[in-house]
């Protein structure tokens, strides 16, 4: 995801990205699949998890910019070499959170995430540099990262045991 993407081409990978996996989310509520392990040991719904949180980060990363505020990233008390632990504590702290809320989550951040693509302005959006959190890419490979390249990993999982479970 090396890509840049323009604005009107980060809106569409956008749109279809999470388009594919709400369809896809539907399909594994159906086939009962929010407990099927997805990768490594994590469920589907854990993953999930992960991907709501990734994508809220970046809303708030966002909206620190604007504020001219430099937000800790990714997360306070972790580094960029500590994701994997930064990740297993987002699933350890949702273990209880219900599907519907993760994904009604998942849709007002990418509803948040929609609105600043659409409200940036191309400087914001598409140079490096602006603001201070986002180092060397722009806002918008912060945005494509944490969503299109993460909602195709998800949707790819799911599809993968709704086949194994001849529900495709």
């Amino acid at each position: 995801m090396a890509q840049i993407f323009s604005r009107l081409e980060l809106m569409s990978e956008l749109d279809s990205a999470y388009s594919k996996l709400d369809v896809l989310l539907d399909g594994a509520a159906e086939a009962d699949l929010f407990d099927a392990i997805a990768v490594d040991a994590w469920t589907v719904h854990d993953v999930l998890a992960v991907r709501v949180w990734w994508a809220e980060a970046v809303v708030e990363w966002i909206g620190a910019g604007l504020r001219d505020e430099t937000p800790q990233t990714p997360a306070a008390g972790y580094k960029w070499t500590q994701t994997p632990a930064l990740n297993q504590s987002v699933v350890d702290a949702s273990t209880d959170v219900p599907i519907p809320v993760l994904r009604d989550r998942l849709e007002a951040a990418v509803a948040l995430l929609r609105r600043y693509v659409e409200t940036l302005d191309d400087d914001q959006l598409l140079s490096v540099g602006v603001f201070s959190w986002t180092r060397t890419w722009p806002v918008s490979r912060w945005i494509a990262v944490n969503t299109i390249t993460q909602y195709a990993s998800l949707s790819k999982m799911i599809r993968r045991l709704l086949k194994s479970a001849n529900q495709l």
